[in-house]
């Protein structure tokens, strides 16, 4: 289904999007798509790379999208997408970080190093060698804006995969010093952290039925997210209307981060002033 366009004018941007293909990654590049950017499309897998390119460009007009295999966990192909993106659009504006893969699950004391480098290098790694390589270009296109699509376990202790909620915290403080360094070239650096989004990541939640219909209720919102909600967010900092918003964390996650606990006193002590 082809989107409307919104509010967000992002005519001139342009944009490199990891892991776009699927999930939050899709929706925001049909988003910035359908605001009139310019993206390129990565993914792991070459052909579903250039099946989402097409098929932006066949709704939203011939040269909106271009495609490239990335694989974030290799320092090459991440060169080589800035690369692919320069070549197809003369520039790069915008970099969302969306792509993840699944965390390692389990205690923390069985955890094979293997597992923790893998972790390191596609949580914080990936985004600092893809951050580091686009900013001269942005500055050189007289700024731009960096996105982390971050998540709530950098906020929380986690007893099933520790290492990726406190790789995912070492995001965040690294997102902030390098919106301090990168400033004074007008290249904003931001982190939206989702709530609990329909995807194909979180569809054996969802499969599982109450997992997910607890986690959705347990939110003051009182329900689960959807790519579009994260996409309006990325949409909004990669447009200059957060041209003074930088260094900043955007929940967008039914208010998770509120941590709110359900009402549990009135039903001990009922409702009303206390003597």
């Amino acid at each position: 289904m082809e989107m409307s366009r919104d509010q967000y004018v992002l005519e001139g941007k342009v944009a490199l999007i990891t892991g776009a293909t699927k999930g939050m990654g899709l929706g925001i590049a049909e988003r910035f798509a359908a605001s009139g950017a310019k993206v390129m499309i990565t993914s792991r897998t070459a052909d579903e790379a250039a099946a989402t390119a097409a098929d932006l460009n066949d709704r939203y007009g011939a040269g909106t999208a271009a495609s490239v295999r990335c694989d974030i966990d290799v320092k090459a192909d991440n060169a080589a997408a800035l690369q692919a993106t320069l070549d197809a659009f003369g520039k790069v504006t915008t970099l969302v970080c969306n792509a993840c893969g699944m965390s390692w699950l389990g205690a923390i004391v069985d955890m094979p190093d293997d597992e923790l480098d893998r972790t390191f290098t596609t949580v914080f790694k990936s985004k600092f060698w893809l951050s580091t390589m686009c900013a001269p270009h942005m500055a050189a296109a007289g700024g731009g804006s960096i996105i982390y699509i971050s998540s709530g376990s950098a906020w929380e202790a986690a007893t099933e995969r520790a290492v990726y909620a406190c790789m995912r915290a070492a995001e965040i403080h690294f997102m902030k010093n390098l919106a301090a360094e990168l400033g004074p070239q007008n290249t904003r650096v931001n982190a939206i952290s989702p709530g609990l989004i329909r995807t194909f990541s979180s569809a054996p939640l969802f499969a599982a039925g109450e997992a997910a219909n607890t986690l959705g209720r347990n939110m003051p919102l009182g329900r689960t997210g959807e790519p579009e909600e994260i996409a309006q967010a990325a949409a909004w900092l990669a447009s200059d209307t957060s041209s003074f918003t930088t260094g900043a964390v955007i929940p967008v996650d039914g208010g998770r981060l509120l941590h709110a606990q359900p009402n549990r006193l009135s039903s001990v002590y009922g409702t009303g002033p206390r003597a």
